[in-house]
């Protein structure tokens, strides 16, 4: 994710320049035409390129919104796996009842355990290998056992829900304190599944494809309504307008897939270490990683 703004004409051109310079050069050719050519013809009425750019504004901006409201639910839900994955390490911290050196074995096999599930779900998400960073946290015999699943993540807060549930049949956790650590745990399979959702649902292509058939009109249109008003104007006047309707229709492509492994993603590998270092503070460990820091002004 962007954390700080450089400004850069090929940030803001990437991804649209070939339309933007294909529009312009078929407003040159509409000039041409119209002005030496006597294609008069060729002149439309501004009425015409007004109704269509309304609609297309507001075809642009319920896109936006849309995919905005992808990427802000994604946000959302990893905002709910940090203070979640920080209560539950707090509750088995507070609810354990054990002989010292026991309670601290037990609390920090589910903050590992929980830590590996952060990572891992992050990864599950972006496609990439699983297990980077998660298997750090995971002993041998874990480690076998949720490679044999099809979700990883799932598979380690089983594993959180089979030690808890554990504790709790050997009585070091009391039954009322032990639905509230089940409460904390479902709310993190929840996100789960609020990520999975959003990863795994198409943002409807039909939408996407008739958007961009809009475009592809009002541009053709365009300098067809101003070329005999204004002349030679209309050139970077289309320009302009096309370059505004390309990038805002790219900012909701790129927002529409908040898992993709790309700049614009959710910082799930930042949080998931910021979640690591909260956890092993908790624990008391020695050993605390140092913080993801931004690479060229993006942090993954």
């Amino acid at each position: 994710m962007y954390v700080k703004e450089v400004f850069s004409i090929w940030r803001l051109l990437k991804g649209i320049w070939v339309g933007v310079v294909a529009v312009t050069a078929y407003a040159t050719l509409v000039f041409y035409l119209f002005s030496y050519q006597n294609w008069h013809f060729l002149s439309f009425p501004i009425s015409i390129t007004t109704i269509l750019g309304t609609a297309l504004s507001l075809l642009l901006g319920f896109r936006t919104n849309s995919a905005y409201d992808r990427w802000w639910e994604a946000r959302k839900s990893w905002g709910e796996i940090v203070n979640d994955s920080r209560t539950l390490v707090r509750q088995a911290v507070a609810f354990t009842e054990a002989p010292a050196k026991e309670k601290d074995e037990l609390v920090s096999n589910i903050a590992h355990l929980q830590i590996a599930w952060c990572y891992a779900l992050a990864n599950s998400l972006r496609r990439t290998q699983v297990l980077v960073y998660a298997d750090l946290h995971l002993t041998a015999q874990e480690r076998e056992y949720v490679s044999a699943q099809d979700n990883i993540p799932n598979a380690i807060l089983n594993l959180i829900q089979f030690k808890v549930a554990s504790l709790h049949e050997s009585g070091k956790i009391k039954t009322l304190l032990y639905q509230n650590i089940d409460d904390t745990l479902r709310r993190l399979c929840d996100a789960m599944g609020k990520c999975e959702r959003i990863k795994n649902t198409v943002f409807p292509t039909q939408y996407a494809f008739f958007v961009h058939l809009v475009i592809f009109i009002f541009t053709l249109v365009l300098p067809m309504g101003l070329v005999e008003s204004i002349g030679r104007i209309a050139i970077p006047i289309t320009f302009t307008i096309s370059f505004l309707f390309f990038y805002v229709e790219w900012i909701a492509y790129i927002m529409q897939n908040p898992f993709e492994n790309g700049p614009n993603d959710i910082p799930m590998t930042s949080m998931s270490r910021n979640i690591e270092i909260n956890l092993l503070q908790l624990i008391g460990a020695e050993k605390i990683p140092e913080k993801i820091l931004p690479k060229n002004g993006v942090v993954m």
